[in-house]
């Protein structure tokens, strides 16, 4: 994977899919990569676009200098990342902690986002913080989810230390108003799984009604990681959608 070395750490990325087509920014969510976490999207997603697929600080080969995670500094990262491969906007599509990456794009560098994709995204972070700081803890990990724990080691270098940034990063997590949402005035995609553990779906609902140009898609019967539990069903969506904004 090339490497971008930005102003304040170095993203590992990959480039696929026809130079010519528009670009499409993948964002992965908390603990996976680039390659892990759209695996059942990049085939089909890099027939039409320009996939655009980094690893987020901290994640997979990239660096983390400042060891901390802030999603606002992270949605900065992606914003310098697009301009370093000369890139003035692109699609941007986000799950989990990736999408909440989005969202801050969308926020700080709205010009920058042609449409937004935001998938199990939550923004009102108090509604998930209930119970979730042990959900970082890595004994738990190890005893409860163990094919999780697997990947982690195999994806990072200090699977750890990457667990305490998450954990140390939700309750400083800010909320958004409807005020601070006021910028993201582009065509956005929400897709939610009826059944999703971590986000309620009431706030995905909540936040469609916020967003003056959304979409809402909710999949039945599919908890958190809807993109890789319906992925033909998912990946309709998403090209239906993009489709209809090119």
């Amino acid at each position: 994977m090339p490497i971008a070395h930005l102003s304040s750490v170095d993203i590992h990325f990959e480039l696929l899919g026809p130079e010519d087509a528009p670009p499409l920014l993948l964002l992965h969510g908390a603990t996976a990569t680039f390659r892990s976490g759209w695996r059942h999207q990049i085939p089909v997603f890099s027939n039409t676009f320009r996939i655009i697929g980094p690893d987020l600080r901290g994640h997979g080969k990239s660096t983390n200098p400042a060891d901390k995670l802030d999603l606002r500094q992270m949605a900065d990262d992606m914003a310098e990342l697009l301009t370093h491969l000369g890139y003035e906007q692109a699609f941007v599509c986000g799950h989990s902690g990736g999408a909440s990456t989005a969202l801050f794009m969308a926020v700080r560098h709205p010009r920058r986002i042609r449409a937004l994709i935001l998938v199990s995204n939550n923004f009102e972070a108090d509604r998930v913080r209930t119970g979730q700081l042990d959900f970082w803890n890595p004994e738990r990990i190890q005893r409860e989810m163990p094919q999780w724990w697997a990947q982690l080691q195999r994806l990072h270098p200090d699977p750890i230390r990457l667990l305490r940034w998450w954990k140390e990063e939700d309750p400083i997590r800010p909320d958004f108003s409807p005020e601070e949402l006021a910028p993201v005035t582009m065509p956005t995609l929400l897709i939610n799984g009826d059944r999703d553990e971590i986000i309620p779906l009431e706030q995905t609902i909540k936040l469609y009604h916020i967003l003056p140009d959304a979409q809402l898609a909710v999949i039945p019967g599919t908890g958190h990681r809807v993109h890789a539990r319906r992925p033909g069903l998912f990946n309709k969506l998403v090209l239906d959608f993009l489709d209809a904004q090119t």
